[in-house]
């Protein structure tokens, strides 16, 4: 893309300098000698940069910089002064302005200030780009796996086929899940969610297919199930894995005749809902321990998403970090400009065990600390800071990977001891249930609850 510079200078001898240096570096550059002929240009030209001298002949250069500004916030203000006037100078920066350069000046000085503005710039754009698209449920990534993941999913939303989305926790399955639907024809009916960890076995049935009155002591109303509320639309099974095998059964009888009986009802209710599952457990590694069924696995493993997690990312950490830095911003009403050197380069070394969820929590946590303009590693977690979970620079380091359960031992117990083992408290942190987190402390620390 070729650049085009506007020069707003009633000094001929230094426009044509400029002119000629910027021409070399691929810029298209137009000159105007005063105010009047310069904002006339401006409308036509449509510079993405303006040079503009604080003095000229017929208009003050600060009004001109506040009509440029009026006529597009966007463009690029590099204001050229004279020696003494850098107090004037450094008012047109507050009003907009990206820079000053003082007379006389390098013109390397200006090519550097130039190519300086239109990066930020352009990262701007990125960054609100970014943020639109998170505010529409979609994925903040440039990573390649992602964006094919991404670019399939117009054609998968259009199958109607069932579909098993398998990545770790906090990397994003519930967000595919629901892009899923929005892009498909069932958009516009319902979406339900139900977490199979966190509805007790003795009330799956119940809650999933619904009951009439009188079927169980307590069941004073007819109740429908959460499929039957899902009908003509998407039904998303998270953690799959984690359903109890007499609940397997019940859940791949409806999967193959697509009707439900309520509890204690007499007669089959068709059902036309999409199924999409979710598990962050290796399905096949738990059918050889019988633990999943493998006629189940096979009727929800139509179409199979696999989500990278973060530590396989590792472009996308300085995206998303700004990403919720601009999010944090507007939701604590500060204006925290970034990451110190050193934070930043602990928090791309980190491994992320929680992937986005734990991004996102861990920038949190780091605004409501900060008390400057950037976040540093005093308010990161011990974890970061103690540098024990870091990525390997190369793939012969393999030594500094961590095993899979010793990362997760090591985020729950952060969690718990955050929140001095409020168990409600750390299932939240972590993103799962709590008959999920009770099953991980009996499995990791051998505690009954």
């Amino acid at each position: 893309m070729s650049y085009k510079i506007l020069i707003i200078d009633d000094e001929p001898a230094i426009c044509s300098a400029l002119k000629l240096s910027l021409e070399s570096e691929g810029y298209k550059v137009n000159v105007s000698f005063s105010a009047k002929e310069g904002l006339s240009r401006l409308r036509t030209f449509l510079p993405d940069v303006v040079v503009l001298d604080l003095r000229l002949p017929d208009m003050d250069g600060l009004a001109v910089l506040s009509e440029i500004k009026e006529f597009d916030e966007g463009i690029i203000v590099i204001m050229i002064t004279a020696f003494g006037e850098t107090k004037t100078a450094v008012e047109a920066v507050k009003r907009g302005a990206v820079d000053y350069l003082v007379k006389p000046f390098d013109i390397n000085e200006l090519d550097v200030s130039v190519k300086r503005a239109l990066k930020e710039r352009a990262l701007k754009y990125e960054n609100e780009i970014l943020r639109q698209k998170s505010e529409k449920n979609e994925f903040v990534t440039k990573n390649p796996t992602m964006l094919d993941i991404l670019a399939r999913l117009d054609s998968i939303a259009k199958a109607d086929s069932s579909v098993l989305i398998i990545g770790e926790t906090g990397t994003g399955k519930e967000l595919i899940a629901s892009l899923i639907h929005k892009k498909s024809s069932r958009a516009s009916e319902p979406f339900i969610t139900v977490n199979c960890s966190a509805i007790p076995s003795n009330l799956f049935e119940s809650e999933l297919f619904g009951h009439e009155k009188n079927a169980f002591t307590g069941a004073s109303t007819r109740k429908k199930g959460l499929l039957e509320l899902a009908d003509k639309g998407t039904f998303f099974l998270d953690e799959i894995g984690e359903l109890p095998p007499e609940l397997q059964a019940k859940l791949l009888r409806f999967l193959e005749d697509r009707m439900i009986r309520r509890v204690g009802g007499l007669f089959n209710i068709p059902l036309n809902v999409r199924i999409i599952a979710a598990t962050n457990k290796n399905l096949m590694e738990e059918i050889e321990k019988n633990n999943f069924r493998s006629d189940l696995y096979y009727r929800l493993n139509v179409v199979q998403i696999k989500i990278p997690p973060l530590r396989e990312r590792p472009d996308d950490i300085p995206l998303l970090l700004d990403f919720y830095r601009q999010v944090f911003n507007r939701h604590f009403n500060k204006n925290i400009q970034g990451f110190s050197e050193k934070a930043l380069k602990l928090l791309k070394n980190y491994s992320w065990p929680g992937n986005v969820r734990e991004l996102k929590n861990i920038v949190e946590r780091a605004f409501i600390l900060a008390r400057g303009a950037r976040i540093t590693e005093r308010e990161l977690p011990q974890e970061l800071t103690e540098g024990k979970y870091v990525m390997p620079q190369s793939p012969g380091e393999t030594e500094r990977f961590i095993p899979l359960e010793e990362l997760e031992k090591h985020h729950i117990a952060a969690a718990l001891d955050a929140t001095c083992w409020n168990i409600s408290k750390a299932a939240e942190l972590l993103g799962i249930s709590r008959f999920a987190l009770q099953r991980r402390i009996k499995k990791y620390f051998d505690k009954s609850l």
